[in-house]
C-alpha cells in the first residue's frame, strides 16, 4: 500500500515524490510536457516507466544478456509490457527489433537486420591509382555502427596530371557474416519479437540462424507469449540449455495504480485515488489498458497539457463511463465478439432462448458473453465461478452445464480460426476452466456498447 499513500500525499499536498518502483527521465521540461508525451499505450513510456522490482526482472534480463553465448527468451501475457522491459534493459539506441511476423526464412532474419542499419544490398567500391593528383574523401555512419554498414560513403577525388586508373567493384550483403562483422560482441541487441507468428518451419531455420549467430558473439534475445514460449527449442533443440527463459505475467493492481501516481501529477493534475484503483482493477493486468485509460481521461476531460495552475479532475459516473467507452475503441473485437454471439450454425432444432438481467433475450453463447462481461473482472473462471455468473444474468431459468460447456468449447474454437496465432480466449474441458487470455478482449466485452447492439 506503499504507493496509494505517496501518491495520496502528493495530490493532497502538492509535495514531489520519488516512487521506488518508478525510474523517471524527464526528457523535456515539465511545463512542456503534454499527456501524450506521458502516457504512452503504444510506445515506450518514457516518463511512466514503472520496473516491478519485486521480480527482478530488469536485473535478470541484464545478466542473461551479459553471459556470452546464451540466448534470452522473454515470455509473457499479451499487451503484458515485454517488449518494453528488453527496451529499458537495452536502450532504444541499441535495440534491434525484428517481428517474427512475415519472416519467410532465416536469411531474411539478417536482411532485416542489416536494413536497421542501413547496409545497401549492393555496394560499389571504386578505387584509383593516379600520379601527380590528389584523392579525398569523408564518410559518415549511425552513431555505434561501422561506416561500412551504414553504406553512408561520400568522396571526391582530384587528379591533376599525369594519369589516373580507376576500378569498380560490387558486393552484395552477407547475411549473419556481416552482421556478426558489424555487432558481435557489442551491445547491440537483436530482438526477434513474436517469434510464434513465425510458421514452425521458418521457427526451425531461425532457431539454427541464431545459435550460430550467439555462438559468433551476436545477442540474442526473442519474446514470445506464454502458451509458445517454448517454440525456440522446439525449432532446434540443441539449443535446450542455452536459452535463459525469463517470464513475465500479468501486473498486479499496485504496479498498475503507479502509471497513474506519478504521470498526472507530471501534468499537475490531481485525481482521486477511487478512480485510479478502479482503472487498475479495469486494466486487467495489462500495463497498456492503464496507460490507454490515463491518456483517455485527459482527452476525455481536454485536459492535453500540462496545467500552470494545479487542476482537481472532476470525474463523475458519466465521464467515467465515457472514458472507458472511448477507450474501449482502442481495443476492438467486434468481429470476435459478433462471431461467438451467434455461435456455430445449428443444425435442425434452434437453440434454447433465456430471459437476462439486461431486459434481452438470447441463447446460451449470449449467456455467456453476459456472465464473462459481468463484474467483477475476471480473466479466469472456473466450474463454479462460471455457473455463478451466469445465474446472475439469467432472470430465471438458466442453461444446463452441457451446453455452458460446449458453448465455452466453440467459443474458443471461434477465436482460434479468427486468430490463428494469438491466443484471445481458451476454454480447457479436463479442468472445465474458461481463460480469457487477452485482457483486451475482456476490457472490449465490458465496456464497449457491441453486446447491447447484438441484442437489437
Amino acid at each position: 500500500m506503499a504507493i496509494r499513500a505517496e501518491f495520496e500525499t502528493h495530490v493532497n499536498r502538492r509535495h514531489p515524490v520519488t516512487l521506488n518502483v518508478i525510474p523517471i527521465k524527464l526528457v523535456q521540461p515539465m511545463t512542456t510536457l503534454r499527456a501524450t508525451d506521458v502516457f504512452t499505450p503504444s510506445d515506450f513510456p518514457v516518463q511512466t516507466y514503472v520496473a516491478r522490482d519485486d521480480k527482478a526482472m530488469e536485473r535478470r534480463l541484464r545478466d542473461a544478456l551479459a553471459t556470452p553465448g546464451e540466448i534470452v527468451s522473454v515470455s509473457g501475457p499479451s499487451k503484458s509490457g515485454k517488449t518494453v522491459l528488453v527496451q529499458k534493459v537495452v536502450g532504444e539506441d541499441e535495440l534491434i527489433i525484428v517481428t517474427g511476423a512475415g519472416l519467410e526464412s532465416g536469411a531474411m532474419l539478417w536482411d532485416r537486420v542489416l536494413n536497421w542499419m542501413g547496409v545497401p544490398a549492393e555496394t560499389t567500391m571504386s578505387s584509383s591509382t593516379e600520379y601527380g593528383g590528389t584523392i579525398s574523401g569523408s564518410a559518415s555512419g549511425k552513431t555505434g555502427i561501422p561506416v561500412v554498414a551504414q553504406g553512408e560513403v561520400s568522396g571526391s577525388a582530384t587528379v591533376s596530371g599525369g594519369k589516373a586508373n580507376e576500378r569498380s567493384t560490387t558486393k552484395s550483403r552477407t547475411g549473419l557474416q556481416q552482421v556478426a562483422k558489424e555487432i558481435a560482441n557489442s551491445d547491440f541487441v537483436v530482438l526477434i519479437d513474436d517469434f510464434h507468428y513465425m510458421p514452425r518451419d521458418v521457427q526451425s531455420a531461425v532457431a539454427r540462424e541464431i545459435k550460430e549467430a550467439a555462438r559468433l558473439g551476436i545477442k540474442i534475445c526473442t519474446a514470445s507469449v506464454p502458451h509458445r514460449s517454448d517454440d525456440v527449442v522446439r525449432g532446434n533443440p540443441e539449443l535446450r540449455g542455452r536459452i535463459r527463459a525469463i517470464d513475465s505475467e500479468y501486473w498486479d493492481t499496485e504496479h498498475l495504480f503507479a502509471i497513474a501516481a506519478i504521470g498526472f501529477p507530471l501534468l499537475n493534475l490531481q485525481i482521486d485515488r477511487d478512480t485510479v484503483e478502479f482503472f487498475a482493477v479495469e486494466a486487467s493486468g495489462s500495463p497498456q489498458l492503464m496507460q490507454a485509460l490515463c491518456l483517455q481521461t485527459c482527452f476525455s476531460l481536454n485536459k492535453r497539457d500540462y496545467q500552470p495552475q494545479l487542476a482537481k479532475l472532476d470525474i463523475d459516473g458519466s465521464v467515467r463511463r465515457e472514458i472507458l467507452e472511448e477507450t474501449s475503441s482502442r481495443t476492438d473485437f467486434s468481429s470476435l465478439v459478433a462471431k461467438c454471439h451467434k455461435g456455430p450454425n445449428t443444425r435442425g432444432t434452434e437453440r434454447k432462448e433465456f430471459d437476462f438481467s439486461d431486459n434481452t433475450k438470447g441463447d446460451v453463447y449470449r449467456a455467456v458473453l453476459l456472465s464473462l462481461a459481468a463484474d467483477p473482472p475476471s480473466l479466469s473462471c472456473n466450474q463454479k465461478e462460471l455457473a455463478a455468473r451466469i445465474a446472475s444474468t439469467c432472470r430465471d431459468e438458466v442453461p444446463s452445464n452441457s451446453s455452458i460447456y460446449q458453448a465455452c468449447g466453440q467459443i474458443s474454437k471461434l477465436a482460434i480460426d479468427m486468430y490463428p496465432d494469438q491466443r484471445v480466449v481458451e476454454w480447457d474441458p479436463d479442468e472445465t476452466v474458461l481463460d480469457i487470455v487477452d485482457p483486451y478482449y475482456l476490457f472490449y466485452l465490458r465496456w464497449s456498447s457491441k453486446l447491447k447492439v447484438l441484442a437489437d
